[in-house]
């Protein structure tokens, strides 16, 4: 995957018995580190939607879904949280950080005790809508853990986050620390492209089958609740939502990983509702078979049928149940294809 880097620079102080705080001299350090910290940047979004909305039609929707996917894909880093962690046996926490960045580039000095280090950061927590962090007083437990509700909002922000072991050996006092940070959230769009040959449109689409957390010391997800993730409306007769990937394979009996085809053992659902003339409302489940991955974005074309279902256009691997005159809690007239 190709990313270009916007470096958001650091300059950590290793601080001796004689430079604790911030004011402090720096000549009576001993030692000055640098850390570097990139955000690997995803630039194939901007093209898979000229890719994949390349009509003269499609282009108003294309237009829309790259200004509404920008701030999550162009690397705008608004906090970092750091946390520095024991390498010698115990996983505790040794010393913390969050600041205000809100830019693509910053430099400040940090001081913090000049030893070995399992380090931990995260971008773009502190302003998210629907995670947070948790677990932080030790390495093995700090995760990026999704709120619990039935139903969640398209999450406000793009996460990255990295890790990093450091040592500091008290020999070398010229060292560069390079900490890549990596999106762990994903992008789902879905685009009408029959709007000018029905006046049906989607009122709402829901997502499922998305992680709840993500383990940041091992590189995780964790799948301890479902809650769907209501899209927003982009422009007419398109929807996008940014979340947690899904699985990247079924578990089949025995805990072993299957490849999955059948549409019912999916990785990742979307539930796309239209409302018809007669007050009634039409819902798709359709079911990908594949896996929704981090620091992507899904682009899923389809068609509204007149009885209100959808179809997905170039896509013959994802399966559908229909459910005609939907209503919460009573699905009934099941269709399946």
């Amino acid at each position: 995957m190709k990313a270009k880097q916007y470096i958001v620079l650091l300059v950590l102080a290793i601080a001796t018995a004689g430079c604790n705080l911030i004011d402090d001299d720096l000549s009576v350090c001993g030692a000055d580190y640098l850390i570097n910290y990139q955000m690997n940047l995803v630039t194939e979004v901007q093209t898979t939607i000229d890719e994949k909305l390349s009509s003269d039609i499609e282009k108003p929707m294309a237009d829309a879904l790259k200004a509404w996917s920008e701030p999550y894909f162009e690397g705008h880093a608004h906090d970092l949280d750091m946390s520095f962690y024991s390498l010698g046996g115990t996983d505790e926490l040794l010393e913390h950080k969050s600041d205000t960045i809100n830019a693509k580039q910053k430099s400040y000095t940090l001081y913090i005790p000049r030893k070995d280090y399992r380090h931990l950061a995260v971008v773009n927590i502190a302003e998210n809508n629907n995670v947070t962090l948790m677990g932080g007083q030790y390495v093995s437990s700090m995760r990026v853990a999704q709120r619990e509700a039935d139903t969640l909002p398209s999450h406000s922000t793009a996460i990255y986050t990295a890790r990093l072991d450091m040592y500091m050996p008290e020999s070398d006092s010229n060292l560069t620390f390079n900490v890549h940070l990596y999106m762990a959230s994903s992008a789902v769009a879905i685009v009408q492209t029959n709007q000018s040959a029905t006046s049906l449109r989607m009122e709402r689409v829901l997502l499922s089958g998305t992680a709840s957390s993500f383990s940041i010391n091992d590189s995780t997800y964790a799948f301890n609740h479902n809650s769907l993730i209501e899209a927003e409306k982009v422009v007419d007769g398109c929807y996008a939502m940014l979340s947690l990937p899904s699985r990247d394979a079924v578990s089949a009996p025995g805990g072993a990983k299957a490849k999955i085809k059948a549409a019912d053992n999916s990785l990742w659902q979307l539930r796309v509702y239209v409302p018809m003339p007669d007050g009634k409302v039409t819902e798709t489940v359709l079911s990908f078979p594949y896996a929704l991955q981090a620091g992507k974005m899904e682009i899923v074309k389809i068609e509204v049928q007149d009885d209100g279902s959808v179809v997905v256009i170039g896509n013959a691997e994802v399966g559908a149940t229909v459910t005609l005159d939907w209503k919460e809690g009573n699905e009934h007239e099941l269709i399946t294809g």
